[in-house]
């Protein structure tokens, strides 16, 4: 049975100051839960809908995990979001202390606030098989539910890293610090280098101007239409289609 501390453990993991004091956070939803069970994260429990039965032979045939039953409204209680009758997990946090870059190529994210659109950039990352990102230490935090469940999934496969960026490229200088901005070259016709750090900024002001004056290259998707900007996700998500084309040519 499911314990009045454990209740009050799931409620503080709403809140980043409760996930940075237990180092634990949630994940919500079926589809992340089977996800998360076939990952080498640490899970501490699970609390499901009792009429989840399905799901819970799927978990014990992964997970050893512990697993306990609540109603719909109950669930939809813990939950933070708007509609889950499904259920929640507790999952310790990964620390990555030995960080290092594995691929030719990095996303590095400078001041990205948006959960959704951090979760869907971790998403575009896994399924064009960039297993890390960088983030600037104002970056909005990657166990935030919102960042979690818009993953889907995603964010069990993803090594991540919170650096000094100014720092953390002095230490990599063998790879092009290539930015994302409006005046950059055709993204169509620019030739990639033989490594380096594809560099996106805030979802309002872009890179910020200390990262942009030390930059190598500038990149930029060239505009066919009126609109006056892209999402910070859809951008990433076309330069990196257009490095992988590049890479296979």
């Amino acid at each position: 049975m499911l314990t009045n501390k454990q209740i009050k453990l799931i409620n503080s993991l709403h809140s980043k100051k409760g996930r940075k004091e237990n180092d634990l956070f949630l994940v919500e939803g079926e589809k992340s839960i089977l996800e998360l069970v076939k990952s080498d994260f640490i899970i501490e429990f699970f609390v499901l809908n009792e009429s989840q039965v399905s799901l819970a032979d799927k978990i014990g045939q992964n997970c050893k995990s512990p697993i306990y039953f609540l109603d719909a409204e109950s669930i939809q209680k813990l939950s933070t979001l708007v509609n889950n009758e499904i259920g929640v997990a507790v999952v310790q946090q990964k620390q990555f202390p030995s960080f290092q870059i594995q691929d030719r190529f990095t996303i590095v994210l400078d001041g990205i606030r948006d959960p959704g659109n951090l979760g869907s950039i971790i998403r575009i990352c896994d399924w064009y098989g960039l297993k890390q990102l960088v983030l600037s230490e104002d970056c909005t935090e990657f166990y935030n539910p919102k960042v979690i469940i818009s993953s889907m999934g995603s964010f069990s496969r993803i090594e991540f890293t919170y650096v000094d960026l100014p720092v953390f490229f002095k230490e990599n200088k063998e790879y092009k610090k290539i930015g994302a901005v409006l005046n950059g070259e055709n993204i169509h016709q620019y030739q990639f280098p033989d490594k380096g750090f594809i560099i996106l900024g805030n979802e309002s002001n872009g890179i910020r101007e200390g990262i942009i004056q030390s930059l190598d290259e500038r990149i930029t998707i060239p505009s066919f239409g009126m609109a006056e900007s892209l999402n910070v996700g859809i951008s990433t998500a076309i330069i990196v289609d257009n490095l992988k084309r590049f890479l296979l040519s």
